[in-house]
């Protein structure tokens, strides 16, 4: 997927990155044809396999990012040049939230600094993180279905929505997730623990 950067990327100004998909959160309305060029071709990649098509951008941290007729956005917070790759998870994150809850544009929010994630030093979380989920690590599959079902509250539509597969293929995935980690994914303990997890883990992850 394709990081379009607006304008030089130097004297280490923070930027946020922008993923959007055309046609889905603008009530039908086509894409305005002034942001429409910023899609140009080899730019195009899908959210999930058999998703809507979507582009990434960086837009200066200046720059206010609103609802645009005929597109869905996902929008991180604004990031150090450093920090970019980060921000452009979190930006395809909230696309997929966004694309699932059919809402025009939805940003994501770092946990602050009296999160339960700040309790935790980072290495102690990565080492839990990689034994709690040590038997979905040979399938990605997986862990992209548990990420998205946990994050969007265990609802089968929306999860089918963000991955662009049948609400039936999220409910065998599940089961079959449930079945691996010997646990009750009914518990919200259980979601809790593994939420936490797969966050960790997502500070570390390179995109997908």
């Amino acid at each position: 997927m394709a990081v379009l950067p607006a304008g030089p990327l130097g004297r280490g100004r923070p930027r946020g990155a922008v993923a959007a998909a055309p046609g889905a959160g603008g009530g039908g309305r086509r894409p305005d044809p002034v942001r429409g060029v910023v899609r140009r071709p080899g730019a195009e990649a899908t959210t999930a396999p058999g998703a809507t098509p979507a582009l990434r951008a960086l837009i200066p941290a200046d720059r206010e990012i609103t609802a645009h007729p005929g597109w869905t956005l996902g929008v991180s917070e604004p990031a150090p040049v450093a920090e970019l790759p980060a921000a452009d998870r979190h930006a395809a994150s909230a696309l997929r939230r966004a694309l699932a809850g059919r809402t025009a544009l939805v940003r994501h929010r770092t946990p602050g600094p009296h999160s339960v994630t700040s309790l935790v030093a980072p290495t102690d979380a990565r080492r839990h993180a990689h034994a709690l989920l040590a038997p979905l690590t040979g399938s990605p599959p997986l862990l992209a279905t548990l990420h998205n079902w946990l994050a969007l509250h265990g609802s089968w539509d929306r999860t089918a929505t963000a991955l662009g597969i049948h609400r039936n293929t999220v409910r065998q995935r599940i089961t079959r997730i449930a079945g691996l980690l010997d646990t009750d994914l009914d518990d919200p303990d259980v979601r809790m623990e593994l939420w936490f997890a797969l966050r960790s883990l997502d500070r570390d992850a390179a995109p997908s």
